[in-house]
């Protein structure tokens, strides 16, 4: 199902009490009306945390997060929107009606989640019988033992072409549907085998706890890759699956870290030496999905990879790739040739812990290799390993840590701070042109800090507070002006409803939204108590605010290509810039609204 109904929404909404779902994870006290109890977002000792049963909606006084019944549960779960519908669903016996078409991909994927637990079964106990003795013996040298088997959901494919494929045949399944969940290889004469043949197999789940995949290690010395992964699927998108979450997303979120390693062995030794908080990568690049997955839980993160070049290289890049989405990123380093899993089979549990909490901040490593670097490389290397700095500075979006940052940049490198800033000036530019080029929204919460997202998630604000502006806002705005995909689909469905300001439910909009910043501000809007009676003020603020980032954001494009621009091109950009200029202060002086 791709997109779930706002009527289905509503009828689920209101079928829960979220008093009830909420007190299955804290406890609650009834003071008043609504209900308290500790944050279990934040760390705190007196609660703030607070649930009213009128609006349907929670809000932390300590923290600020906030939201209705499904924005709580994707909190504490880590689930998506529909995940979170679906679930409530269920426990609240409303059925979730399937188109034709949603219904008959829902029933192919179910089959494909079939085979795999099949697969995953057929692997765990292959492991156990004789044809098994080798993975035993392989894994029992790495500290693995048999009780560690149903832990980690490890198993082994046994040698042969076809042994899956049998065992599916003895089910009544189609090697077809094998090859759909990536269990099978069809060669170029259209005969299948099996994709996973004498290799250690570690399953891949879903936060749900649904196998999705498998990572299988080779015990054969040969040429053939040391890991091999299932391929994509309907159900199987790498960027978007951490290895091990689905075990470490309590601890994660109770230790406000995460552990981050590369491969299975790599977590479940850590595992084992009592690091809870760890997640694996699968052997795959971290992507910025990953990092969005992890803010679910955790705002900070120690990478833990090997420590040759490589693994150093990784963790530079995927540090970045955090940090930009707003997570706190620090380097762990292990002795030089060795991998985490060697590291910690021949290390203390106390030993391991110690090392992570001694992970020094990503650009403090940077700046170490730019300070050796500095003794022994060249002009050119040194230039280049403070633009690899920079690049990290850049995407602390926190205003008051970058200018920290930059000075202390300035006097450890001994660079002059106007070079610096002007460097990242060009970065910050060169990103924004990238964000705009592109037809995805920036869905982080990053964006909520800009002008832009500001004024667009004003006038969602202002429509809480007051349905009948909705004419006025939409004469005086292009509703394709709105970038943020969310806000842009919540405004246009109330646009097309008539709404009657007397009987109006702000809870309704709330239960459409699936951004947890979005939530909790509208959250916090439906927390106050006054009438708000300077509305239309607030609101036409943001009309202007927004019609100016629109103005300003061209002008940046336009900048930008003046500089590498000549000739007569030239003339007609700058009669551009010059009119781009006008209407940026016929905006500012309110020309351009509509009362």
């Amino acid at each position: 199902m791709n997109r779930i109904p706002s009527e289905i929404v509503d009828q689920v909404r209101t079928a829960t009490d979220i008093v009830h779902v909420v007190s299955g994870y804290l406890a609650l006290r009834q003071r008043g009306r609504n209900y308290f109890g500790l944050c279990p977002f934040h760390k705190e000792k007196t609660p703030s945390f607070s649930v009213n049963p009128d609006l349907q909606i929670f809000h932390c006084f300590g923290c600020g997060a906030g939201g209705n019944v499904f924005t709580f549960l994707m909190k504490m779960e880590g689930v998506t929107f529909p995940e979170a519908v679906k679930q409530l669903a269920r426990d609240a016996g409303v059925s979730l009606p399937e188109e034709a078409d949603d219904f008959r991909e829902y029933r192919e994927k179910e089959a494909l989640f079939y085979v795999l637990n099949m697969a995953a079964d057929y692997f765990k106990q292959s492991i156990r019988e004789d044809k098994g003795a080798t993975a035993r013996d392989y894994l029992e040298k790495r500290g693995i033992t048999p009780e560690d088997f149903e832990t980690f959901s490890i198993g082994y494919a046994p040698q042969g072409w076809d042994n899956l494929i049998k065992r599916a045949a003895q089910r009544s399944l189609k090697t077809e549907l094998l090859e759909k969940a990536g269990l099978v290889v069809r060669n170029k004469e259209g005969r299948y085998y099996d994709r996973f043949r004498g290799r250690i197999t570690f399953a891949i789940k879903s936060l749900s706890g649904q196998v999705l995949g498998f990572g299988a290690r080779r015990l054969s010395e040969d040429n053939s890759p040391k890991y091999i992964n299932s391929p994509e699927s309907e159900i199987y998108q790498k960027r978007y699956i951490l290895y091990g979450l689905y075990m470490a997303r309590s601890e994660i979120r109770q230790q406000d870290e995460v552990v981050i390693v590369e491969g299975y062995t790599d977590f479940t030794s850590l595992w084992k030496s009592g690091v809870r908080n760890v997640v694996a990568t699968s052997g795959t690049a971290l992507t910025e999905d990953h990092a969005v997955l992890l803010r679910r839980y955790t705002t900070n993160a120690v990478m833990l990879y090997d420590s040759d070049q490589a693994g150093a290289s990784a963790a530079l890049r995927g540090g970045d790739i955090l940090l930009e989405n707003g997570l706190d990123v620090k380097v762990c380093s292990i002795p030089q040739d060795m991998d985490p899993d060697d590291f910690v089979r021949q290390s203390t549990p106390d030993a391991v812990k110690r090392t992570i909490s001694e992970a020094v901040p990503l650009l403090e490593f940077k700046i170490a290799t730019l300070e050796h670097k500095g003794k022994h490389g060249s002009a050119t290397e040194r230039a280049n390993a403070t633009r690899q700095i920079l690049t990290s500075v850049s995407r602390v979006h926190d205003p008051i840590r970058r200018a920290f940052l930059v000075r202390d940049l300035s006097e450890r490198l001994n660079i002059e701070e106007v070079s610096l800033w002007s460097e990242i000036k060009k970065l910050d530019q060169q990103r924004r042109v990238r964000v705009r080029q592109t037809d995805e929204t920036p869905e982080t919460d990053d964006y909520f800090f800009r002008k832009r997202g500001l004024a667009e998630l004003g006038l969602l604000e202002a429509v809480l507070k007051d349905p009948e502006l909705i004419p006025k806002i939409m004469r005086n705005i292009n509703l394709e002006h709105i970038r943020h995909t969310e806000i842009r689909a919540i405004l246009a469905g109330l646009m097309q409803e008539d709404i009657d300001p007397l009987t109006f439910q702000p809870e309704q909009v709330l239960a459409r939204v699936e951004t947890p910043v979005i939530a909790k501000r509208l959250t916090q809007v439906m927390m106050q108590e006054d009438s708000h009676p300077r509305v239309w003020e607030f609101t036409r603020d943001c009309i202007v605010e927004l019609q100016q980032a629109i103005v300003e954001e061209e002008l940046e494009d336009l900048e930008t290509k003046l500089r590498s621009t000549s000739g007569e091109d030239m003339a007609d950009m700058k009669n551009k810039l010059g009119y781009l200029v006008n209407e940026r202060q016929k905006i500012m002086n309110g020309d351009y609204i509509t009362d």
